[in-house]
């Protein structure tokens, strides 16, 4: 039953993974494109003294928005912040169980931010918000985006935890550090420089 909990987890996670690097290539290009039309507007002031307008509000709901699509592709690669100083010192079990833990904080943390964020973009909806802003801009679009990177973020998460419990119970502690462990500074060179250590040795 274990084995196949994560056979099962770990080809979802395969396949999402694919997905979030798309996620975090339109986010990089959001990103560009707010740059693009800040450096723009900031020109035009300083050489016409002429304003687009709303460049800043683009930019600040292309910031959000981008970010949240990010998240999945920042725990696939292991690059939110956890503190590991202790870390290394405890034996694999212990690693292991942190691993499941920190998930678990995790989920305590996206689950109800996500739910909030629901009420937030339903109540948007039924009183049809906009933005107090010159471009009025319909709030529930930037909500909407703004949602869906968090909802999906919550579902990788919890096939994380799924996959990293499976792989917990059944003591497969190496199979639960790929998806789920701390990136260790070997593995962190090595990744950067793209060389094996143990092959320099």
């Amino acid at each position: 039953m274990l084995n196949s909990i994560k056979e099962f987890t770990s080809l979802l996670l395969n396949k999402s993974e694919k997905l979030s690097h798309i996620a975090v290539l339109i986010s990089g290009i959001l990103l560009f494109a707010s740059v693009a039309i800040v450096s723009f507007e900031v020109i035009m002031r300083k050489l016409f003294s002429y304003s687009i307008g709303g460049a800043d509000e683009i930019s600040s709901y292309i910031l959000i928005i981008s970010s949240t699509w990010a998240f999945s592709y920042a725990l696939f690669h292991k690059a939110h912040i956890r503190i590991d100083l202790l870390y290394e010192k405890f034996n694999i079990r212990i690693r292991a169980f942190l691993d499941v833990l920190s998930l678990v904080f995790l989920m305590i943390f996206i689950f109800p931010l996500s739910y909030y964020a629901f009420g937030v973009l339903r109540t948007t909806l039924e009183k049809g918000s906009t933005a107090n802003t010159p471009l009025q801009t319909p709030l529930w679009i930037p909500q909407s985006l703004w949602f869906i990177g968090l909802v999906g973020f919550s579902v990788i998460i919890a096939l994380f935890f799924i996959n990293a419990l499976a792989h917990f119970l059944s003591n497969d502690f190496e199979g639960l550090g790929k998806w789920s462990g701390v990136t260790t500074l070997k593995e962190s060179i090595e990744e950067e420089s793209g060389i094996s250590i143990d092959t320099v040795k």
